[in-house]
């Protein structure tokens, strides 16, 4: 017992001591010359005498700044700071990739040489001191990156032929063509390149040499790319395979190609990216061309955007001007993958071609509150022939006509216009095209039909709604309707997604707080519990105003719930987006909720105006002892808020049980954007009252917790894939108004999203705006369980797959109500969702049990049986696509549309069917709609 008493004595005054050390060590973070939305914060400053990076003119900073990132990423991770100014590379090294080909019938691996300038391991993120050139008058300042080296390089986009086995499709076997290019910047898995510039000073405008790409990710999960001016790129990102790339709030002038993502099978995201000839041609650089010199060269050979295969990608408020393609979208070099992507604001301008489809796979493409715009002899959009899917188009404006050379499929325009065309604005030569609510800026050419061409719906479209149509032939069916009765409420054009001034500690104080930890690339697990100390650096920080806790890479052991107080921020070395295969801080615990169990206080409680950045938090229990991964153990939400204006930013659930709180308190002005990971029964609830919420950029995923670092780094592998599709809610929306839901994406959860009842407050959810949510993998993937007259959720962009799960035998994509007529959901009760995609095996598409539910644009790649199930309240569908072939009598469940005697009704208005009209009105109740009409 004494020798017991005496251990405990060393460590609390171990304990103590590091709390006092940590106290000591209370400055300020790194003052930057440019305004930043985060505090900068870092051990590893390029110009440090033990690195040695100069701005001096010729000097080459190739190995000052390689030692820097090595540092870091030998002690864990964490951002490599590189002050203003201009920093040159002269110098490349050599490195191989090994990549798996065949030689007629014999298979071999071989290593292919790349040059490159600087690369990053994971865990390390370089950050300079970066100026918007938007608000600067285009000046380039602060941060330059000068690139001398790889001008002319032979390899500056070396691809070799290769083979492949498609993990996404029971790795059938590809033949394809694997990067092997040259880079300036290599990016491994869970990296990030922010604030900075990147120059290649001998670029002439009037003799354009290649260079290798600027940011290459070479493999792996979550490269980020922010705040970044490629000044004059050759090239600029490329993405192959891999996934979880994110390139936003960037500005680029690229001569050749701006971003290029092949084989992404986990979301990608391009958000405020902007690639023009502008940022060159402005940038005040030494050598700077002239606008038109730059526009010439850019439109004479420039693709702004070139997306092949990419699993359900991301884009939104992508701006591109002055390139020969704006954005191509098509196949893999050497197979047929193309890609299925949802795309928010996109305003493309003044190129030959704005949007180049080339092929698209079956789930299709969504754009929404767009603007597609051409030169004068240009195209707004083309489709070439191998098009067959599906292309949705709501809320754009055209500038030039839109030719289709599609061999098929259907592509729909709801509420768009179209001006400044030439011929005709729609010339389609095979396929299906549906225009709803469109409106044509002339009185006539509006639309031409060659004889291939099989069907044109049209309601209240035209100019004036009058519509011109023009056919070649007798074969394409032509139905126009204008008629009062089948207007709709347009989608909604002011929609805000992200907050408006990021959310940081008021004061710019830092305590850096050096606690035991285990660190290493080795499966070491921390021993130590620094709960205690933790929670007194905290409050310390609380004390002298607020500030920012700041806890360097490694892994920590904290086994008692933290409260962080108002004005703080607890911080990790993550600046950017992460997966658990990269390391950095961790917060490991064994808590489990004390004699209470899962009801017990959070591990980490936010106070009002508190968060939490840039770490990871591992349940280090949660499958051992008794419980395992078909029964993993109970605990407590990971991150609780308790009070106004919480915030959560890149933080990462290798394993857990349940991750945010935001329901039993009221947490108006939360704001939660990249939480990462796998929860096995609950992601984030929210409710409670709050008001002006933000929840974007959320990605579960049951990869988080079997890909593991280097090294294994004591994480626990937890495959718990199975029984988060059979136990999980993902994302709860309870007591909340004028919630803001943008970009999230689960895999695997009994409800991908979940309105619902508050338990606090007893009131149900009110407006809701949601863009972009992506629910795979789920029984149900939106589930509306209580709503009242109130109650009004819009969605647009929403892709929503149902896939076989053992014990769960109905499976839709909407369910509004659980049982029929049910008084859980008011008959006013409104659900809107806006150009949506539907695929993956259910049971029933939709099931209506009571509220009202509009389908305004929706492609049902695979409808279920029926397609829409309207069994109480009223639905209402327009502009959509029922792409399943449905055989035999068209009874019972066997049909597009089923509405049973206890439902009210339904609205078909200008949809496409695949098989045809399908309906079973089974009470002879009111169908209505366009397509019920007498023909």
């Amino acid at each position: 017992m004494n020798k017991k008493i005496y251990l405990f004595g060393i460590w609390f005054l171990f304990l103590i001591v590091n709390c006092s050390q940590a106290q000591k060590e209370m400055k300020n973070a790194i003052t930057t010359i440019y305004p930043t939305k985060d505090w900068v914060i870092s051990d590893y400053v390029v110009t440090d005498p033990m690195f040695g990076a100069k701005t001096e003119p010729g000097f080459d900073n190739r190995a000052a700044f390689q030692a820097a990132i090595d540092a870091a990423y030998h002690d864990g991770g964490g951002v490599v700071y590189i002050p203003a100014g201009n920093y040159e590379f002269h110098s490349t090294l050599t490195a191989t990739s090994r990549v798996r080909v065949r030689e007629g019938g014999a298979e071999s691996m071989k290593d292919f040489n790349y040059e490159y300038v600087l690369q990053l391991p994971p865990g390390v993120q370089i950050r300079g001191d970066w100026a918007n050139p938007e608000l600067h008058g285009g000046k380039v300042l602060g941060t330059i990156l000068e690139v001398y080296a790889g001008k002319d390089s032979p390899n500056h986009n070396g691809t070799v032929e290769s083979w492949w086995n498609d993990p996404q499709a029971n790795n059938v076997l590809h033949t394809t063509y694997t990067s092997i290019a040259d880079r300036f910047i290599d990016m491994r898995e869970g990296t990030g390149v922010t604030n900075l510039s990147i120059w290649y000073p001998e670029q002439d405008i009037k003799d354009v040499r290649p260079y290798p790409w600027s940011l290459y990710q070479a493999t792996g999960n979550s490269a980020t790319v922010e705040n970044v001016t490629l000044v004059n790129s050759y090239n600029g990102f490329y993405s192959a395979p891999s996934e979880l790339h994110y390139v936003l709030n960037s500005y680029m002038t690229a001569l050749n190609t701006g971003i290029e993502v092949h084989v992404c099978t986990d979301i990608g995201r391009i958000e405020n990216v902007k690639i023009n000839p502008a940022y060159w041609a402005n940038s005040g650089l030494p050598g700077a061309p002239s606008l038109k010199e730059v526009t010439a060269f850019t439109k004479a050979h420039g693709t702004g955007f070139q997306m092949h295969r990419s699993d359900w990608e991301y884009v939104s408020y992508l701006n591109i001007s002055g390139y020969k393609t704006g954005m191509w979208i098509g196949r893999e070099p050497g197979f047929t993958d193309a890609p299925n992507a949802q795309f928010f604001w996109i305003n493309i301008e003044d190129c030959e071609v704005g949007l180049y489809v080339q092929d698209v796979n079956p789930y299709g493409l969504l754009f929404s509150n767009s603007q597609f715009g051409a030169d004068k002899n240009g195209l707004s959009v083309y489709f070439y022939n191998h098009f067959s899917s599906s292309v949705q188009f709501n809320g754009v404006d055209f500038h030039g006509s839109v030719v289709s050379d599609g061999g098929g499929g259907v592509i729909s325009f709801e509420n768009c216009t179209f001006a400044d065309y030439k011929d005709y604005a729609l010339k389609i030569n095979n396929g299906n095209v549906l225009l709803s609510q469109t409106e044509f800026s002339k009185p006539g050419n509006h639309v031409y039909l060659t004889e291939e061409v099989d069907t044109l719906k049209s309601i209240n479209s035209g100019y004036h709604r009058k519509l011109k149509v023009k056919k070649q032939g007798k074969r394409a069916y032509v139905e126009s309707i204008t008629d009062d009765q089948y207007l709709f409420d347009p989608i909604p054009k002011n929609v805000k997604t992200d907050i408006a001034k990021h959310p940081k500690p008021v004061s710019n104080k830092l305590l850096r707080v050096d606690l035991p930890k285990a660190a290493g690339l080795n499966g070491d697990e921390p021993t130590i519990d620094i709960s205690a100390a933790l929670q007194t650096a905290l409050n310390r920080m609380k004390d002298a105003g607020g500030g920012t806790v700041f806890m360097p890479a490694g892994r920590y052991l904290v086994d008692k719930p933290v409260t962080i107080p108002s004005g703080v921020e607890l911080r990790g070395t993550w600046d950017v987006q992460h997966h658990t295969q990269s390391g950095g801080t961790a917060i490991f615990t064994n808590y489990a909720g004390g004699g209470v169990g899962e009801k017990g206080t959070s591990l980490i409680q936010l106070e009002a105006n508190a968060g939490i950045r840039g770490m990871n938090i591992v349940q280090l229990n949660i499958a051992s002892d008794e419980f395992d991964v078909s029964n993993p153990r109970k605990t407590p939400f990971l991150i609780q808020g308790r009070g106004e204006n919480v915030y959560i930013v890149n933080v990462t659930v290798p394993a857990g049980d349940k991750g945010i709180d935001l329901a039993s308190y009221n947490t108006s002005g939360h704001y939660v954007d990249y939480f990462a990971g796998v929860l096995a029964r609950a992601g984030i609830w929210v409710g409670g009252g709050a008001a002006g919420g933000f929840i974007r950029n959320i990605q579960f995923n049951p990869h988080y917790g079997t890909r593991l670092p280097r090294g294994g780094q004591g994480y626990p592998r937890v495959a718990l894939g199975r029984f988060v599709q059979a136990n999980c809610s993902a994302f709860k929306f309870a007591d909340v108004k004028h919630e803001t839901i943008f970009n999230n994406f689960v895999y695997g959860s009994v409800y991908g999203i979940h309105f619902l009842k508050d338990a606090i407050t007893g009131k149900n959810p009110g407006e809701m705006m949601m863009v972009g949510h992506g629910s795979d993998g789920c029984t149900y993937a939106l589930f509306v369980e209580n709503a009242d007259e109130k109650s009004k959720i819009v969605a647009i962009n929403s892709e929503l797959v149902n896939t076989r799960i053992q014990g769960q035998p109905v499976r839709s994509y909407v369910l509004m109500g659980d049982e029929i007529n049910t008084g859980n959901v008011h008959p006013d009760a409104q659900l809107i969702l806006y150009n949506s995609a539907f695929w993956g095996s259910p049971t029933v598409g939709a099931i209506i049990n009571n509220g009202t539910a509009r389908f305004q644009q929706a492609n049902f790649q695979r409808t279920g049986t029926p397609g829409v199930d309207v069994r109480g309240g009223k639905a209402y569908v327009y502009s959509s696509y029922f792409a399943q072939p449905l055989t035999g009598v068209p009874a019972g469940d066997n049909v597009y549309v089923r509405l049973r005697s206890t439902g009210k009704s339904i609205e078909l208005t200008n949809n496409y069917y695949q098989s045809g009209v399908r309906i079973n009105n089974e009470g002879a109740k009111d169908i209505l709609g366009s397509d019920v009409l007498p023909k």
